[in-house]
Formats: structure tokens, sequence, C-alpha cells
């Protein structure tokens, strides 16, 4: 049992230290993710900030030594027509000293899903040809097989019209 919780301990520790070399970037920046992720161009694949999966977010940098909250959002209500209510405009106020940068991030969830129902619809098409090849296979298998089997006991005989009469 003392084993089990120092393993966890331990286990608790690493995963802290790693979190922790992960989330310092060494620039003494404090960075927040600005949009979701869009796919990278293809110019742009080998940057670090596109690795793993191709994808990209956009980030607003500042200095760690200005207050963090460095955005002002402006409120815009849209068009009477479209029946919703005011959202967030896409464009943030942005304040003095702060950079705009990349981050990867993770998959996006809309094209992992179309990838998933082609690859679905391309594995069902496969199982379905599979099957048919098979049943058709069989089939003629199990015709030769019968035909041999006809001529070894005699029911076959030479007469093309079919059976005659002895």
């Amino acid at each position: 049992m003392r084993s089990v919780a120092l393993l966890w301990l331990i286990w608790a520790v690493l995963l802290q230290v790693v979190h922790a070399q992960i989330s310092s970037n060494g620039s003494n920046l404090i960075c927040t993710p600005f949009g979701t992720c869009e796919p990278c161009p293809d110019d742009s694949l080998h940057e670090p900030f596109c690795q793993p999966f191709g994808n990209r977010c956009l980030v607003h940098c500042v200095p760690a030594s200005q207050p963090t909250s460095t955005s002002t959002w402006t409120h815009v209500p849209t068009s009477p027509t479209s029946g919703t209510s005011p959202s967030v405009s896409p464009t943030p106020k942005t304040t003095q000293g702060e950079t705009l940068g990349w981050e990867s991030c993770g998959r996006i969830v809309e094209t992992e899903r179309a990838d998933f129902y082609e690859f679905f619809a391309c594995n069902l098409f496969l199982a379905i040809l599979s099957i048919t090849v098979v049943l058709a296979r069989s089939k003629r298998l199990q015709a030769i097989q019968a035909r041999q089997l006809a001529a070894r006991i005699g029911l076959v005989r030479g007469n093309p019209g079919g059976w005659s009469s002895g």
C-alpha cells in the first residue's frame, strides 16, 4: 500500500515538473489564445507552431510585467434581420507592447469528423466489395465442385442435349 502511494506521489511530481517545463517559454511573455485553430498554410508547415498536427492558433502576448487583462473586447450588435443577440467582434483593441504570434494547437474537430466519415465510407465500400467477391467466388467454386462430383459418379453424359435413354 505504501509503495502504491509512493508511486502516485512520484508520478504527480514528475507531471508537475513536465508541465512547468512545457508552460515556460523562456521569453517572459504571457500569451493568451485568440480565435480558433486553423490549418497552417503549406509554406508554414515546417514551422514549430504548426507541429504536430499542422494547425495553428493566433495568440496575443504581452510582457510578464504588464497586467494580464490587456485586451478590451468590443461588443457590436448584429443586424436586426438576423434575429440573434449581440456578439463579440473578432477584433480586440490591442494595447501598447502587445505582440501577435502563433501557437500549436490540437486537431480541428470538423476536419477530423469529416476525415473519419470518409474513412468509414471507404471501409464500408471495401467491405461490401470484399463480401461480394467472396460470395461470387464461393458460388463459382460450389458449381465447379458439383460438376466434378457429377462427373465422378457418372451423372454427366456426353450428349449435349441432356439425358439420353440408354
